[in-house]
């Protein structure tokens, strides 16, 4: 298990310069996407699980400055923190992270559940991270899950789903708040 998780983050690490002019559209269009589902207020703290160079805060702006980037990756951190100086971007595996219980209003995970070994470990670390009134927003490459794989996985996680569908690019996308049962 973690054999995979180093070998993603040493495929990572060597991409970390060229990123953002490989994934910037393809990344644009799933936050359009998911963003246009759910309103985002100024004092929400957000969580960017897997966010890598901080695409999330390029897409988000000036909307909210409580976003804390999250990858397992230092060199994509580090891209990261080249562009947005005052943000937080902290490194660490997404199956361990490193905050307090039901500290986030929204936790985001965009494309990188297939890059996890075992991703119940990390929903439950997510789950744990989450406040009880917050939201989770998760895609998954449709090649690789199935809307009955993410319904599964999801219910597994003790997230409830509000919205599930396809977007116009590779992923299929989840909106769901926890399930304290």
């Amino acid at each position: 298990m973690k054999d995979k998780k180093y070998d993603v983050r040493r495929r990572y690490e060597a991409t970390a310069t060229q990123y953002d002019k490989r994934y910037l559209e393809i990344q644009m269009s799933k936050y359009n996407e998911i963003f246009s589902e759910i309103d985002v207020d100024n004092s929400d703290i957000i969580l960017d699980v897997g966010g890598g160079t901080g695409l999330l805060l390029d897409f988000m702006e000036n909307q909210t400055s409580n976003i804390f980037c999250c990858d397992i990756s230092f060199k994509m951190l580090l891209e990261g923190k080249n562009k947005h100086k005052t943000n937080h971007f902290i490194c660490a595996d997404s199956d361990h992270l490193p905050f307090k219980k039901n500290i986030f209003n929204k936790i985001v995970c965009v494309s990188v559940i297939q890059n996890i070994p075992d991703p119940q470990i990390t929903l439950r670390e997510i789950h744990s991270s989450l406040r009880s009134e917050g939201i989770f927003i998760l895609t998954a490459l449709t090649k690789l899950f199935s809307d009955s794989d993410i319904k599964e996985t999801m219910h597994k996680a003790r997230f409830s789903i509000l919205k599930l569908w396809q977007l116009p690019v590779e992923d299929i996308a989840v909106i769901a708040n926890k399930n304290e049962c």
